[in-house]
């Protein structure tokens, strides 16, 4: 597969952050970007493919959101990304999938070969113990000569740049919670 464009969750080493997340204000910035890993995911799968180049972060989350796939909460908690609004809003970007709740390894190693991605989500207090909660990574490689995963983790919890980090099959599975979507460019 060709290169496998990089987008990340958070701007803040910029000076207008919301900029680049496609935000109106650092208020809407401030209160989406925590919770976009699904629609980073879902963003650099599109742009890989020439598919979502044109569409912000911020516009990607509120189509999704208008889908369903965020709540919020009367005490400002947002719930989401749900896999099924999100896989609805690939699909208005002329992308494919589906839902699978479960997702082995040997799974993710077939759809790999199908020139397939992984969103794939992952339990971060498997991560760090200090972390909770359930992430989002985007798994677009596997090289069976060292039997390694490539992965792009928007929130840059698994690697400081968060960009093409090789996982071992066994590292993947031991921070997998065996759910996610398989992905690819549709008719």
């Amino acid at each position: 597969m060709s290169k496998v464009e990089f987008v990340p969750k958070r701007y803040d080493d910029q000076d207008t952050p919301w900029q680049p997340f496609g935000a109106p204000n650092e208020d809407e910035y401030r209160k989406w970007s925590p919770e976009v890993c699904g629609i980073c995911c879902l963003k650099m799968i599109g742009d890989s493919l020439g598919l979502t180049s044109s569409i912000s972060l911020y516009e990607l989350t509120m189509r999704c959101k208008d889908e369903g796939g965020f709540r919020e909460l009367a005490d400002g908690e947002i719930q989401g990304v749900f896999h099924r609004p999100l896989l609805k809003v690939a699909k208005r970007y002329g992308l494919a999938g589906k839902v699978v709740g479960r997702l082995t390894i040997n799974k993710i190693k077939d759809s790999l070969k199908k020139e397939r991605f992984i969103i794939l989500s992952i339990n971060k207090s498997k991560i760090s113990p200090q972390l909770k909660g359930g992430h989002l990574i985007l798994v677009h490689s596997y090289d069976p000569k060292v039997e390694t995963f490539v992965v792009h983790d928007s929130e840059l919890l698994l690697s400081e740049s968060g960009e093409n980090i090789e996982l071992s099959a066994v590292r993947l599975e031991e921070i997998s919670n065996n759910k996610g979507l398989i992905i690819w460019q549709g008719n």
